[in-house]
């Protein structure tokens, strides 16, 4: 007997109770949500928090960036190669260049950047997840298990996660999901 396709996924274990939550029609589509930011975090403190004062420093504070756009690119481009194993890093200063590039300047970037590619990294997340599933399950249960990651993602507060990591606001909004400890605390009616 399997203990399901989540076992074998080849991702971090945030991504992992994701996706047998997920899985699971016991769980509402919220319960599944509350996984989608701890799924998120692991990718950021593994991929991202090593190098994002790097990336703090290039940005500079702001004004001096529209001075010297020419050096920022070339640190951007710098910061880019620092870590090949970290495909969320490089989204990061990827969608932080987008983010430049449309007249963002500063923190407002670097929370833009940061948002858009935590959302891009959750959407390949469950690409991943489904593509799995359709490896090791069938493909009914892999499409039902897409939508339910999609609308967990959709649900997440994504920018207030960015915005926590990077310090713009307090830790005491933190979202941990709740564990359930007895039957009174079972499936929601």
């Amino acid at each position: 007997m399997s203990d399901g396709p989540h076992k074998s996924l080849p991702m971090r274990a945030g991504w992992k109770k994701f996706a047998e939550r997920a899985d699971k029609a016991a769980y509402d589509p919220e319960q599944v949500a509350d996984l989608a930011i701890p799924a998120l975090e692991g990718d950021w403190r593994e991929e991202v928090a090593p190098h994002i004062d790097s990336l703090r420093k290039a940005l500079g504070d702001g004004r001096q960036g529209l001075l010297f756009g020419e050096q920022r690119t070339a640190e951007l481009e710098a910061l880019k190669r620092l870590d090949p194993g970290a495909p969320l890093w490089h989204a990061v200063v990827e969608y932080v260049d987008l983010a430049l590039a449309n007249g963002r300047i500063g923190t407002d970037a670097l929370l833009d950047g940061c948002t858009d590619a935590l959302r891009d990294r959750g959407g390949r997340g469950v690409r991943h997840a489904e593509e799995h599933y359709l490896r090791k399950s069938n493909e009914p249960r892999a499409l039902k298990l897409r939508t339910r990651m999609q609308d967990g993602i959709a649900r997440a507060q994504i920018e207030g996660m960015a915005r926590r990591v990077l310090g713009l606001e307090s830790e005491s909004g933190s979202q941990q999901p709740q564990k359930l400890k007895g039957l009174d605390d079972g499936v929601r009616l």
